[in-house]
């Protein structure tokens, strides 16, 4: 896949954003890019809901203060394939101005969470000529990197369960209560697993993490689910066959493993 990130990025670069306050934030790697490029033919057909871009996951850091970190995450609007050499001009003509979901949902957890990470800035700007859309949207946002143990990973075994038996009734316990928290609020992170909570175990909190794509109806309301089924549904215990996930379940998790 074609990287459309060149340059800005370099690990050291600092970046600066300028809402709602003034920030700066150094680069200390790149973590991840995605390519969602498309024809003109298949934005159309979604009646103008999706858009051609790019975006770009990295690692910061203050650069006052190493010691506290961030992600940001850039994106870039990419003219419609087959249509990359086109003149600047023709480019220009696709240009549009978005506000990304995930911003939206990080402006609105932090005035309302205190269990989500915080927005800590962005910045958003109209490409130059240079930029593969001249006029097209490019957005920087940074959010905060909440403290303790990712319980969950897609390429090692998954932290919890290497957590004594004690711990991990805390962790539990802690989830339940983010959980109901989560519901009040009336956002879910994008995917329900173990990836999606953080552990700080010396406060006692589980954080949640994930909202790129801002998940505010498809969320659990409060009592409609019992909070077991949420906890085998994240990872957090494993139940011994497939009952719990049929109509008329009787709740019982005495054969589960905790």
């Amino acid at each position: 896949m074609p990287t459309w990130f060149r340059k800005g990025i370099d690990p050291g670069t600092i970046i600066t954003l300028d809402q709602p306050v003034p920030s700066q934030w150094q680069i200390v790697k790149k973590l991840n890019e995605g390519d969602s490029q498309l024809t003109e033919a298949e934005a159309e057909h979604t009646r103008g809901c999706r858009l051609s871009f790019a975006t770009t996951k990295l690692l910061c850091r203050d650069p006052t203060d190493h010691t506290k970190h961030a992600f940001m995450r850039i994106y870039l609007q990419l003219p419609y394939r087959g249509t990359e050499i086109d003149d600047a001009d023709t480019r220009a003509s696709q240009a549009a101005t978005i506000v990304p979901q995930e911003l939206i949902a990080y402006q609105e957890l932090t005035q309302k969470s205190s269990i989500t990470p915080k927005l800590l800035g962005y910045r958003t700007t109209p490409q130059d000529k240079s930029g593969p859309v001249p006029g097209g949207f490019a957005v920087w946002l940074a959010w905060e990197m909440v403290p303790g143990l990712r319980l969950g990973s897609k390429k090692r075994p998954d932290a919890f369960w290497t957590l004594d038996a004690t711990e991990r009734e805390e962790v539990r316990l802690s989830f339940v209560m983010s959980l109901n928290n989560m519901r009040k609020v009336g956002y879910f992170p994008d995917k329900v697993a173990l990836s999606s909570l953080v552990w700080h175990k010396a406060s006692k909190t589980v954080y949640f993490i994930g909202f790129r794509h801002r998940n505010v109806a498809t969320g659990p309301s409060k009592g409609t689910v019992p909070d077991s089924k949420w906890i085998a549904r994240f990872g957090l215990a494993k139940p011994n066959s497939d009952a719990w996930l049929k109509k008329g379940w009787n709740e019982d998790t005495s054969e589960w493993k905790w």
